[in-house]
């Protein structure tokens, strides 16, 4: 799972938080512009003209979604001249008027869009241009529902969740990522924190009218959502995480003296136990009034236009023609595929009774495979991502053009995400390179990670998955603001997705039976995710039948399926992302493989699906296309 920027302070460092891992970047250059630049199709009559009128627009549509974004500004180190001004002190404007302002704004640069001339753009503008004429007709598509949240090429169903809202991202923000390093920064990071009150309240507010017109998160989600206010609602203000934070950064800055820090933490301490402990408090009465009217079952259908809506959200997630019916069914096939190939590989390993699940449950209970339970078995765990990393490194050349080395750490995830994260997330650097990226373990208990796991897992997060595209897209010159604020699910966990298989291929799995099991499963966790997802918000399961069904199906607990479920309820349609871009890719590399016989080129095919960064899964489809074209008219030896 791909998520944004990550900062541990120097005091809470530990062995096992700087394990550095050289992976792999591309060198993709020429063979990129074989294919990945040509494209041949053309829009409606011409207004507005070429090149310049659509780099203008592109400049300005970034600025207008960066504006009221400070914060994600800060994480991808954007440079300030980008911003427009210093962001060192601000936070997101989470207000009604600045959500609207920003929606009505999109439906502008949408029309004006829709005026280019595409057919006098060159090739590498028309690319772009694909890419953004299709991410925000869909971005405005879900806008127009008006429901929580949204970003270009993203949404959430709810304004406010157990893994969106102020009340945990700026606690997530000002105690991992915002730096204070010296005196300027602490005063800044103070700045910040006299407003998350205003930002708390500003998003209550949006939420209350998401409330007040049915938008209602299930019951499961607001009783998840309210313990999570709970527990960073401050008690005693100088034990809070914010200032416990702020106390220990501040003791590493050699040029403040004593009462310095003194008058620095009365403050911090002030705020956390003053306003912002009063917005927690306003926030937990409106969950725990909410909670009565919540419904149980978590399907947007809903939603009083919950069948389109759901659509659209698709749609803008796996940027996909197929209707819910038809990924339903796509993921239904899948698994019944995926359960034949590990039957005879779980019989082999002495499980012969029982369905996929209820195995594969066995299989993870074998104290054989476990990790202790201490921090040596921690560090253990750690250790073994580190060397089947080492391993992907080592090959990765053979199906992708690389050169030079990126870092990568592997670590444990801060405390404050192990009840609502994923098993592990790939967190890239900022653009400044003044740190790596970051593969995070979710370790709640080392349980969740036999053995067995760690290989496809860590093929997916970091080489030849997550990192790997992502250090390589971080190469591409002159990419414009809006494509770093641009989220393309389907393309980035499509690819790592795709990765697993690369993998296999590459022989992760000759001589270890049980890393191909752990292989199967986790292909059998994306394609029961797209089950799920379609069934939950289409065919209007209830919850548990969804939670029956993952565990059934997959084999996790109890637990990892309430979880599954909940983030399958707050963000529709992104579960379905890593089966249908996997297709994708898959089904391209077919055709190209089909259609160029000995002609095809492995590297080539890979350099034009990653050439020019995330993207709509169909513009990756015509880049494909442009490249098979390309390489027949090319004469044979050139």
């Amino acid at each position: 799972m791909l998520g944004g920027a990550y900062r541990k302070t120097p005091v809470a460092s530990t062995k096992a938080n700087h394990m550095f891992f050289p992976a792999c970047r591309l060198r993709l250059g020429a063979l990129a512009v074989a294919g990945a630049a040509i494209l041949a199709a053309s829009c409606s009559p011409p207004v507005v003209q070429a090149d310049p009128a659509f780099a203008d627009l592109v400049l300005r549509l970034g600025a207008s979604e960066i504006e009221t974004r400070p914060e994600e500004a800060d994480m991808l180190g954007l440079p300030e001249a980008a911003f427009g001004r210093s962001y060192a002190t601000l936070l997101n404007d989470r207000s009604i008027a600045a959500e609207q302002r920003t929606r009505a704004r999109r439906l502008d640069f949408l029309a004006e869009l829709e005026r280019i001339n595409r057919s006098a753009l060159s090739p590498a503008a028309a690319q772009s241009f694909d890419s953004l004429l299709a991410t925000l007709r869909a971005t405005v598509a879900v806008d127009l529902h008006g429901h929580g949240t949204t970003a270009p090429g993203r949404a959430s169903a709810y304004v406010i969740s157990f893994s969106d809202g102020a009340f945990t991202d700026l606690v997530k923000f000002l105690s991992l990522h915002a730096a204070v390093r010296t005196r300027a920064e602490a005063e800044a990071w103070l700045k910040r924190l006299e407003q998350m009150d205003e930002a708390m309240r500003d998003e209550r507010r949006r939420f209350e009218v998401d409330l007040a017109a049915g938008t209602t998160p299930p019951r499961s989600v607001v009783q998840r959502t309210l313990d999570k206010a709970r527990q960073l609602r401050p008690g005693a203000p100088r034990d809070h995480v914010l200032v416990q934070h702020f106390i220990e950064a501040l003791a590493q800055i050699a040029e403040l003296p004593e009462a310095e820090i003194a008058r620095l933490t009365a403050r911090a301490a002030d705020l956390v136990g003053g306003d912002i402990r009063r917005e927690y408090d306003a926030l937990i009465a409106l969950l725990e009034g909410a909670l009565a009217n919540a419904p149980a079952d978590p399907g947007i259908w809903q939603f009083k236009d919950g069948e389109a809506f759901y659509a659209d959200i698709l749609r803008l997630h796996t940027s996909s023609t197929m209707t819910p019916a038809q990924m339903n069914e796509l993921g239904q096939k899948l698994v019944e595929q995926i359960s034949g190939e590990l039957d005879p590989l779980l019989t082999a390993a002495g499980l012969s009774e029982g369905g996929a699940g209820a195995r594969l449950r066995a299989l993870s209970l074998r104290p054989e495979f476990l990790f202790p339970e201490t921090p040596d078995g921690r560090l253990a765990l750690l250790e073994a991502i580190n060397a089947k990393l080492a391993w992907a490194n080592g090959v990765a050349e053979r199906v992708v053009s690389v050169d030079k080395p990126a870092a990568l750490i592997v670590r444990e995830a801060p405390r404050i995400v192990l009840d609502t994260a994923s098993k592990a997330y790939y967190r890239p650097g900022p653009l400044d390179g003044s740190r790596p990226g970051v593969y995070n373990v979710t370790l709640r208990t080392t349980a969740d990670f036999p053995a067995w796991t760690l290989a496809t897992l860590s093929f997916h997060e970091g080489v030849p998955g997550h990192h790997l595209q992502v250090e390589h897209t971080r190469d591409i010159p002159n990419r414009p603001v809006i494509d770093h604020l641009t989220a393309n699910p389907a393309f980035n966990e499509g690819w790592a997705t795709y990765a697993e298989d690369l993998a296999l291929e590459l022989g992760a799995y000759q001589s270890d039976p049980f890393g191909r099991i752990g292989y199967l499963q986790s292909l059998l966790l994306r394609a029961a995710r797209l089950v799920a997802d379609t069934g939950i918000h289409a065919q209007r399961w209830n919850r548990e039948e969804a939670l029956s069904y993952f565990e059934r199906t997959v084999g996790i607990t109890r637990t990892s399926a309430e979880l599954e479920v909940d983030r399958i309820a707050v963000r529709p349609g992104v579960a379905a992302t890593y089966m249908t871009g996997r297709e994708t890719i898959r089904r391209l590399r077919n055709k190209a493989q089909r259609e160029l016989a000995a002609t095809f080129d492995l590297k080539a095919f890979h350099a034009v699906v990653l050439g020019a960064g995330p993207r709509p899964i169909s513009v990756v489809e015509a880049d494909v296309a442009a490249f098979i074209a390309a390489q027949k008219n090319t004469p044979r030896g050139q």
